[in-house]
Parts: C-alpha cells; sequence; structure tokens
C-alpha cells in the first residue's frame, strides 16, 4: 500500500535531522527504500491501467467486428457472431450501439436479443450473495469496513446517534468466501448489535445495539441468495363462536442485500409447504392468492404476513416451511438524453425492452415541463399502478445547461399508468427557457423476474 505523503515526509525529515546531529542511536534512514517501493507501487499502477485500457479497447474492437458480421451475406455468420455477441457476457454492453433506424431489421432484432440475454444474466449474477474473505482477530470498526469494501454492501453503525453504548471490540473471525448475510450475522452476534429497520442515510443497513433477551441473528434466519428470510411472530387466533374463523398467522421478514433495490417482492400462496412436527401439513388459508409488495426506495426489508389453518394443539412447531418468492429487479440503467427542447416533440429513444419518449415540451406560466412517457415491451407487470409509482419516480430525471450545470426539477406529477407504459411529466424553473439546455433520464431498460427459493425449519408454535 503506498504510504501517505505527510508519513514520508516526517520518516524524511526525521531520517535528516538525525543524520545532522550524528544521532547514531536512531532508526536508520529508510528513505531510499520508501521512495523506491512508492515508486514501483506507483509503476505497477499505472502498468495496470494501461493493461485494462488496452483489454478494454481490444473487447470494444472485437464487439464491433461482430456486430458488422450481424449483417453479414450468409446467415450461418450472422447466427455465429450473435451467439459469440453472447458468450463475451454481459461486460460488452457498454459498447453494444444503440438501435436506430438505419439499422437493417435483423440487425435489429439480433441486438435487442442479445442485449435481452445479457441483462438477463446480468440481473441473476446480482441476485447472487457476494462475499467475504478475511480471517484473525481485528476491532469491530475493521471488520465492518472489510465487509463493505469485498461486497459493495455499505455498513453504518447508528449507536452513537441513538444515544448508546459505542465500543469497538477486537473479533476473532474467519471467513473463506463467506456470504454477506452469514457473515454479518455472526459479526452482529459476537457484538451484541442487530439492525436498524430502516435504511440508513447513505441506502445500507445501520447497526444498533441488541436487548439482552434477543436471541442471536444466526440462529433465526435462512439464507436464499442475496436474501435473509426470518420468521418473526406467530399469532394463533380461536374464534370461540366460529370455529371456521380459527387461524395461525405467520409473519416473515425477507430483507436483501442493500446494493439491490427490488421493484416488488411476490408471494405465491400457492408455493408454501408447511409441515408440523408429526409430518401432518398445515394447510396455508388462501392458497390461490398472490401477495405482492411495492418496495420504496428506503426499504431495505419487507414483511410478509401468511395466514394459515390452525394446526391441532398436538403441534408443537412447524418442522418445514418452504417458500418461493419472486423478486421483480431493474435490469441494467442506461441514460438517455434529449437536446434541442425547444423543439422536441414525440422524440424517441429505444434501449433493449425500453422505448423513453419525450413527448413535448411546453411552458406554463413561470415553469417548464418535460413530459417523458417509458413504454416496456415485456413490462413483466412491473408497471402497473400500484408497483410503478415509487421505482419510476425515482429515476434521475435533470437539465444539463450549455455550461455543462446540472438544473434538477422543481416537481414531478404522474401523468400516465398502464402495464406497458408509465408517464411523468418533471417541472423545471427556468425563467430564460429551454434554448440550449438538454434533458437527462436514467431509467432501467428491462424489469426482471428472478425465483428465490427459501425453508425454513423448527418454527414454535404459540
Amino acid at each position: 500500500m503506498r504510504r501517505p505523503l505527510f508519513v514520508l515526509t516526517a520518516v524524511l525529515l526525521g531520517a535528516t535531522t538525525g543524520a545532522a546531529r550524528g544521532d547514531e542511536t536512531g532508526p536508520p534512514p529508510a528513505d531510499d527504500a520508501s521512495a523506491k517501493t512508492t515508486a514501483a507501487e506507483k509503476a505497477e499502477s499505472e502498468a495496470s491501467d494501461a493493461a485494462t485500457e488496452e483489454k478494454n479497447a481490444e473487447l470494444a474492437e472485437s464487439v464491433r467486428k461482430l456486430i458488422r458480421e450481424l449483417d453479414a451475406s450468409q446467415k450461418s455468420r450472422r447466427v455465429e457472431a450473435e451467439t459469440q455477441l453472447i458468450a463475451l457476457g454481459a461486460k460488452i454492453l457498454d459498447y453494444l450501439p444503440e438501435n436506430t433506424d438505419r439499422m437493417p431489421a435483423e440487425v435489429r432484432e439480433r441486438l435487442n436479443r442479445v442485449r435481452a440475454k445479457l441483462e438477463k444474466s446480468q440481473a441473476q449474477n446480482t441476485v447472487e450473495p457476494t462475499s467475504v474473505t478475511l480471517s484473525g482477530e481485528q476491532p469491530l470498526s475493521k471488520i465492518l469496513a472489510a465487509l463493505e469494501k469485498q461486497t459493495g454492501n455499505h455498513v453504518t453503525d447508528l449507536r452513537e446517534e441513538f444515544g448508546q453504548d459505542v465500543g469497538d471490540p477486537k473479533q476473532k473471525v474467519d471467513f473463506k468466501q463467506t456470504p454477506f448475510w452469514q457473515a454479518l450475522d455472526q459479526v452482529l452476534d459476537q457484538a451484541g448489535l442487530s439492525i436498524y429497520p430502516y435504511a440508513a442515510e447513505d441506502g445500507g443497513v445501520g447497526l444498533v445495539s441488541r436487548s439482552e433477551s434477543q436471541l442471536p441473528r444466526s440462529e433465526r434466519a435462512t439464507y436464499a441468495g442475496a436474501f435473509r428470510i426470518e420468521a418473526t411472530e406467530f399469532v394463533a387466533r380461536r374464534d370461540l363462536r366460529d370455529p371456521m374463523s380459527h387461524n395461525l398467522s405467520l409473519t416473515l421478514e425477507a430483507a436483501w442485500e442493500p446494493r439491490l433495490q427490488p421493484i416488488v417482492i411476490l408471494q405465491p400462496m400457492e408455493s408454501i409447504e408447511a409441515v408440523d412436527d408429526h409430518g401432518q401439513p398445515v394447510p396455508v388459508a388462501a392458497s390461490g392468492n398472490e401477495m405482492e409488495i411495492g418496495v420504496d426506495a428506503d426499504m431495505k426489508s419487507i414483511e410478509l404476513p401468511i395466514q394459515f389453518e390452525l394446526p391441532e394443539r398436538t403441534s408443537r412447531r412447524l418442522a418445514s416451511l418452504k417458500g418461493k418468492l419472486t423478486a421483480m429487479l431493474p435490469g441494467r440503467i442506461e441514460t438517455f438524453r434529449f437536446a434541442n427542447l425547444d423543439k422536441a416533440k414525440r422524440v424517441e429513444r429505444k434501449r433493449a425492452d425500453l422505448t423513453v419518449v419525450l413527448e413535448d415540451v411546453r411552458k406554463n406560466d413561470a415553469v417548464w415541463e418535460v413530459r417523458v412517457l417509458l413504454v416496456f415491451e415485456k413490462a413483466s407487470g412491473a408497471l402497473q399502478s400500484h408497483r410503478s409509482s415509487g421505482w419510476v419516480a425515482g429515476n434521475p430525471a435533470f437539465l444539463e445547461g450549455p455550461d455543462k450545470k446540472l438544473i434538477p426539477y422543481a416537481g414531478l406529477e404522474t401523468t400516465r399508468e398502464t402495464e406497458s407504459e408509465a408517464g411523468v411529466a418533471y417541472k423545471f424553473v427556468l425563467p430564460k427557457g429551454v434554448k440550449g439546455y438538454t434533458f437527462v433520464y436514467k431509467t432501467p431498460t428491462a424489469i426482471v423476474s428472478l425465483p428465490i427459493d427459501y425453508e425454513l425449519k423448527d418454527l414454535d408454535l404459540p
């Protein structure tokens, strides 16, 4: 690791002063070795950057050649080019060109297929758990910092903010490619901490002190990819007037790694299978229904209430509870730019399954409205009105001036919501008008549905 400049300067000054005094008892001069180490590290870093740039340039050229082959005269060459593009993986998404009307129809179709498959693959990879490798005895703060650095998940200690005792005890850990949630739960159990139910300001998980009566986190949960699922509460209800109204309510908490941002979590009741400690099935009360929970940007977990038929009194626990969630996740984020706003009308930009339409720009008193329409070819229901309000409204949108200064919108209004379309009007205060400005809009170009299987065991009944 390169030593900070102020530390290196202090070493140099100390060595020089000692030599001037003839102090032979001080540490031997190490400035030459330090300078050589720093220079070597800098050279190594520059060589690594140059090698990366060279690889990226080679990859971009390979992609350009294969895209030209998509328009080859022989069908076998076109098919082979499409196959090779997909084989290169999601890393080529940055090098795929935007589809335009000037492209032959077959090239556009093949590019759409390539992009869709790579985005699907990329989304599937995101729900795979991140992992951490760390061993030895270290302070809690350093362990949490390593977790964050290696997994990309923000972890924030909120104890001081809540007036709780803040300590930094040392812990012994032995993580070898340990998934994020398992590693974090082990660390929190040692430190006597838990997770604050709401997202921290940086979008990560916030840590607070755990009450002494709470059970260890690692004993309460099951892990499914990047998700952590825990049963938090059972409530049994006996209706003394109507035995048919007896029921057993179970609340599940599903949390995901902070780096993810699901749009919707679905729980089909028919996917749930429960068995008691006698091997008898415990039926779900409404097996034909599907629970849908929209996820806001500040949410890092959701609660899933599940109703069962009340089991016999001889049942002491659910020996097994199996289920399958469906997480609807945004695909790759793309940037759409629209210039000449003073003349813009029904300007379309298409990427993958999404077309972004700049419908028009209109003046309303001192406010300028920029109306945008999103049209998905395969929306998977994510744009239905009860699901879309959160993530569509949260998409970044702003104006870029001639001087590259960014102008945020002053307000927004939903103008359309259907199963495949969402419209938003962004309001900007521009005393001198929109001429010379560019509207910049960022949004996922696909919505991907991914299944998450889970199983909880030995849940004590009330």
